[in-house]
C-alpha cells in the first residue's frame, strides 16, 4: 500500500523527483569546476608575471565565477575579503578601494573608478536573480527592516541629488561619502534572501570573524616591520572602525562561554582570538574599548535570562577583578593601559596624557563646527559632496583629503548629509533591529544561536557608541552592519532543516503518502 502511494507521489511529481537528482549533480560539478578553474588561473597568473596583481587577479576571477555559479558562496566571499585588509596596515589590498588606487595591487587605470567588491557584488546578485527567475515558487522576501532600510537608502539618495545636483558639490567626494551606505541595502538583500536556515547565518559569522583574525595578523605583521620611532609615533595601528569588529568577535567568545556553545565552536573562536587581542591593545582605539564595556555589560543581560546562574558568578567577578585591573593600570601606557585610558576618558579626562587630550579637543572643536553648520541647515543639512563651515579652526590634518567632509562624529554628519528626518529613519532602522534582535536572542535555542544573534544586536549597539565619536560608516562598518540586521531581524524566521530546492519543496505536501501509516 504504502508502496503504491510513493510510487502515484513520484508519478504525479516527476519533475521534481529529476529535478533534485539533477540539482546534485550540479552541486558536485560545481564545486569541481570552481576547483578546477583556480588551479588554472593560478598557474596562469604565476606564469604570466610575478607581481601581485597576477595573484589579486586570479583570486577576483575565482571568486566571481563562484559566486556566479553558487550566489551563496559569493555571499560568503564578500564578507571575508571586506574584513580583511585596511587601509593602514595592507594599503595594497584592493578589494574596498577602487582600481584607480596606485597604491593599491589591482591598480589598472586612472579613471577606473569601480571596486573589486562591487565586481563580486554585483556578480552575486546578478546570479541571484537570474537563478530564481527559473524557481516557479521564488518569492522576493521582503525582511523585517526592509521598509525602514528602504526609507533610509530613499534620504541617502536625496542628500546625494541636493548636494551634488541642487548645491553644486563636489562629485567626487560625494561619491566616496555615499557608497558605504547604499552597499547596506544590497548585501541585506542578499543575505535575507539567499540564506533559508539558521546554520547559514551561523556560518556566516565564524566566517567573518575568522577575516578579522587574519587581518590581525596582517596588522601584527605590518606593526612588526616599523621602526622603532615608527612606533611611538604611531597613533593607532588599523583604521578607525576595525577594532568594532573585534569587539564583537570578543562578544561572541564571551557569548558561547557563558551560554555553553558547542565545544567545537568555543574552540574555535577561542584559538582565533589571542592575535585579535594583541592588535586590539596595539590599536589603542578608548572608544572601541568604552563600547565593548557596554557590550560585555549588555551580553550579561541576555545571559541573566538564559542563564541566571551564569550571570550570579560571572558579573560580581568581572566588576572585582576588572575594577582591580584598571585601578592597577591606571597610570600605565600602552596596551596594557587601555582599559584605565578608556575609563578616564569618561571619569578623568584631565588625567589623560598629552596626545590623548589633543585628539579630545579636536573633537570638540570639530563637534562645535558640525553643530553651527547643522543651525544653518538643520532640515535638509548640506548634503554629500558639500562641506562643513570651518568657523573655529581645526588643527591641521591635511594627510587625510576628506576631513572636511567626513568628520569624527559620525551621527551628526548623517544629519549632515541627510537632513534631520534622514537622521530619525536611521535611528528607527537600528532601534527596530535591536528590538527584535533582543526578542530573537532570549527565545531562540541552542546557545550558538543566542550568541549569534546577541552578535548582531550588540553590534549594532557599539557601533553606535562609536559612532559618537569617531568614523564608522566606512566599507567594512556598513557591510557587517547589514549582515547584523539581517541577524536581529530575520533570523528567527529562518528554517533550522537544511535547505531545500524548488523540487524538494513540492515533493513536500505528498511526502505523508510515501511514509508508512
Amino acid at each position: 500500500m504504502t508502496q503504491a502511494l510513493g510510487a502515484r507521489a513520484l508519478v504525479s511529481y516527476p519533475d521534481a523527483r529529476y529535478e533534485i537528482e539533477q540539482e546534485k549533480r550540479r552541486r558536485w560539478l560545481v564545486y569541481a569546476a570552481v576547483v578546477l578553474f583556480a588551479i588554472v588561473v593560478a598557474l596562469m597568473a604565476v606564469a604570466s608575471a610575478p607581481e601581485l596583481f597576477s595573484i589579486v587577479f586570479a583570486v577576483l576571477v575565482v571568486v566571481c565565477v563562484a559566486s556566479f555559479l553558487r550566489p551563496v558562496v559569493g555571499l560568503y566571499s564578500l564578507v571575508f575579503l571586506t574584513l580583511v585588509g585596511d587601509i593602514v596596515t595592507t594599503p595594497w589590498w584592493p578589494f574596498t578601494k577602487n582600481m584607480s588606487s596606485h597604491e593599491s595591487a589591482f591598480f589598472i587605470a586612472d579613471s577606473l573608478s569601480i571596486s573589486p567588491f562591487e565586481v563580486v557584488l554585483f556578480a552575486t546578485l546578478g546570479s541571484f536573480f537570474v537563478r530564481r527567475l527559473g524557481d516557479p515558487t521564488w518569492r522576493f522576501k521582503r525582511g523585517n527592516v526592509f521598509t525602514p532600510l528602504a526609507v533610509f537608502t530613499a534620504f541617502v539618495f536625496a542628500g546625494l541629488f541636493y548636494g551634488v545636483f541642487v548645491t553644486g558639490g563636489d562629485t567626487r567626494a560625494a561619491v566616496f561619502e555615499v557608497r558605504p551606505l547604499l552597499y547596506i541595502p544590497l548585501v541585506y538583500i542578499l543575505v535575507t534572501n539567499l540564506f533559508e536556515t539558521r546554520v547559514q547565518y551561523q556560518r556566516l559569522v565564524l566566517i567573518a570573524f575568522v577575516a578579522v583574525s587574519v587581518q590581525s595578523i596582517f596588522a601584527l605583521s605590518y606593526y612588526q616591520k616599523l621602526s622603532g620611532p615608527a612606533r611611538e609615533a604611531l597613533e593607532s595601528l588599523s583604521e578607525h572602525s576595525a577594532t568594532i569588529h573585534m569587539n564583537a568577535m570578543f562578544v561572541f567568545l564571551f557569548g558561547l562561554w557563558l551560554l555553553r556553545g558547542r565545544r567545537w565552536v568555543l574552540a574555535t573562536v577561542f584559538v582565533l582570538t589571542p592575535t585579535v587581542v594583541w592588535a586590539y591593545m596595539l590599536s589603542q582605539r578608548r572608544s572601541a574599548m568604552i563600547a565593548l564595556f557596554l557590550g560585555i555589560a549588555l551580553l550579561t543581560v541576555i545571559v541573566y535570562h538564559r542563564r541566571r546562574r551564569a550571570f550570579w558568578w560571572f558579573t560580581p567577578t568581572a566588576l572585582v577583578f576588572g575594577g582591580m585591573f584598571v585601578a592597577g593600570t591606571w597610570n600605565a601606557e600602552g596596551g596594557l593601559g587601555l582599559a584605565s585610558t578608556a575609563v578616564k576618558s569618561v571619569i578623568a579626562p584631565g588625567q589623560l596624557s598629552e596626545k590623548d587630550q589633543r585628539s579630545d579637543l579636536y573633537r570638540q572643536i570639530e563637534a562645535f563646527d558640525l553643530w553651527y553648520t547643522i543651525k544653518k541647515n538643520p532640515l535638509t543639512g548640506v548634503g554629500f559632496g558639500q562641506k562643513f563651515y570651518v568657523p573655529v579652526n581645526l588643527p591641521d590634518i591635511g594627510f587625510f583629503e576628506f576631513w572636511q567632509y567626513l568628520p569624527h562624529n559620525a551621527v551628526l554628519w548623517i544629519w549632515l548629509k541627510v537632513g534631520f528626518l534622514g537622521l530619525v529613519a536611521l535611528i528607527y532602522l537600528l532601534a527596530r533591529a535591536i528590538q527584535l534582535g533582543t526578542r530573537t536572542a532570549l527565545r531562540v535555542s541552542p546557545a550558538d544561536a543566542t550568541a549569534t544573534v546577541a552578535v548582531g544586536v550588540l553590534y549594532i549597539v557599539m557601533l553606535l557608541i562609536y559612532a559618537f565619536v569617531d568614523i564608522a560608516f566606512d566599507v567594512r562598518t556598513t557591510v557587517f552592519l547589514a549582515v547584523c540586521l539581517a541577524l536581529c531581524a530575520d533570523f528567527e524566521s529562518a528554517r533550522s532543516t537544511p535547505n531545500q530546492t524548488w523540487a524538494q519543496r513540492a515533493l513536500e505536501p505528498r511526502r505523508h503518502e510515501m511514509e508508512p501509516a
